[in-house]
């Protein structure tokens, strides 16, 4: 693997930097403070955001976006996270729901919906499959169990998909212009037997948004339930196939755990340079703390684990551009450390403070919340560390982490997780 950067993810990785330094950063501490969490949407960073490419970031250039890959979008996820991580989940829902609209969709399908997405700086997209009752096991999943998975229900009539249900937790949910939904199209079978998936605009009838979520961390990135009574969209919005829901799925979802590390090493990154600022200003017996050796041997623990977790991130997201499969497990590992060291990173920014550190007024407090909140979504770290023990138990030794061959780009694309080829659209 190489190391080095090509000269468009150095361009892209500046561009996300100084949005996020400039930009970003100042308001999201502002915004943060917003009683109503509502309130806390930062539409005019979004429209910034689009300004500067960073909305349509995974959209094929043959479509009008920059089609980065996986490790480009965590490089750049990065250095949006460290700005404000709620708003790089934001984005992040568009890369993925984009991507699927410009490369898994049929063409009819693409016609309709992605010129708007790309012409409209404010458009965002939503993806819903996490309900009251079923969330953790999508990612496990439990095979066998009837009762296990989503419960919401589509229905074919009269030329139309009819869904029933409710969806909580998800992202961009109140505030989306697109929703793509899973729901059950068969019952009596396994969850992952019996799902598809549809594109369901927000102005359909029969949907509407209940109770935003009133997090304590994140929350510029906002948080719904959605409900489905008789909520009808056309035949045609079915993608990937009626029953295929979870392969699709599986299909368009690579990347989504680097993704999610990405946001957790943003966290630890804004720790410990709000720490180390502090360190370097603030004068205790006659000298800068960070001239302390009580202080310096905290930050350099921070700033060693937070190399640790890039170059793992970083060869996870490699992998996942050319071998999902292969990708799975050191997505894990990465999403697990990342998440763990973030609450440690910014646990020691608070240490470097002291007392002002719990202040509203200084960065620490979000940065500790912020934190604490990645630990669940979207999985949870017990359940990731279930799933990396069933691979684990699977594997005799770490060498089937190592590569072994690369898969030509083309090829990953018309594969389905299982290896079996699929048709596009």
């Amino acid at each position: 693997m190489d190391f080095s950067l090509t000269d468009e993810q150095l361009r892209l990785q500046q561009v996300a930097r100084r949005f996020a330094y400039d930009e970003l950063q100042p308001q999201a501490r502002e915004l943060d403070r917003s009683t109503d969490v509502r309130e806390a949407f930062p539409r005019d960073l979004l429209r910034r955001a689009s300004e500067l490419g960073l909305r349509t970031l995974k959209v094929p250039t043959e479509h009008g976006g920059l089609g980065a890959e996986i490790l480009t979008e965590v490089i750049v996820h990065e250095e949006i996270a460290v700005g404000d991580t709620g708003f790089a989940m934001t984005l992040g829902h568009c890369w993925r729901e984009g991507w699927m609209l410009a490369t898994f969709t049929t063409p009819e399908q693409r016609d309709r919906f992605l010129p708007e997405f790309m012409s409209d700086d404010t458009y965002l997209t939503s993806f819903a499959i996490t309900e009251e009752h079923a969330g953790s096991d999508h990612g496990l999943p439990y095979a066998d169990d009837l009762e296990a998975g989503v419960r919401t229900f589509a229905e074919l009539r009269d030329g139309e998909w009819v869904i029933n249900g409710r969806k909580r937790f998800i992202t961009n949910g109140n505030v989306a212009r697109l929703v793509v939904v899973v729901a059950r199209t068969r019952m009596g079978v396994p969850w992952n037997q019996g799902i598809s998936v549809f594109l369901v605009p927000t102005d359909s009838p029969g949907f509407r948004v209940g109770r935003v979520e009133d997090k304590f961390g994140l929350r510029l990135n906002q948080n719904a339930e959605l409900i489905f009574e008789d909520c009808r969209v056309p035949a045609e919005n079915l993608v990937g196939g009626v029953h295929e829901g979870q392969r699709f799925r599986t299909r368009f979802n690579r990347g989504s755990k680097s993704r999610e590390a990405a946001r957790c090493l943003g966290i630890a990154r804004a720790a410990y340079e709000a720490a180390s600022a502090y360190a370097h200003q603030r004068v205790q017996g006659g000298r800068p703390i960070i001239e302390h050796q009580a202080i310096s041997t905290m930050l350099a623990e921070v700033a060693m684990n937070i190399e640790l977790a890039r170059t793992l991130l970083w060869r996870a997201a490699w992998t996942a551009d050319r071998d999902h499969e292969r990708a799975r497990p050191l997505e894990d590992m990465a999403s697990l450390f990342a998440s763990q060291m973030a609450v440690r990173a910014a646990t020691t920014a608070l240490e470097v403070y002291g007392a002002r550190g719990s202040l509203r007024d200084n960065p620490v407090e979000k940065l500790i919340r912020d934190a604490h909140t990645m630990l669940p979504p979207p999985i949870g770290n017990t359940a990731a560390r279930v799933r990396l023990g069933r691979w684990l138990a699977q594997h005799t030794s770490p060498a089937a982490l190592v590569p072994s061959g690369a898969v030509p780009a083309d090829e990953i694309a018309a594969r389905s997780p299982d290896g079996e080829a699929l048709p596009k659209g």
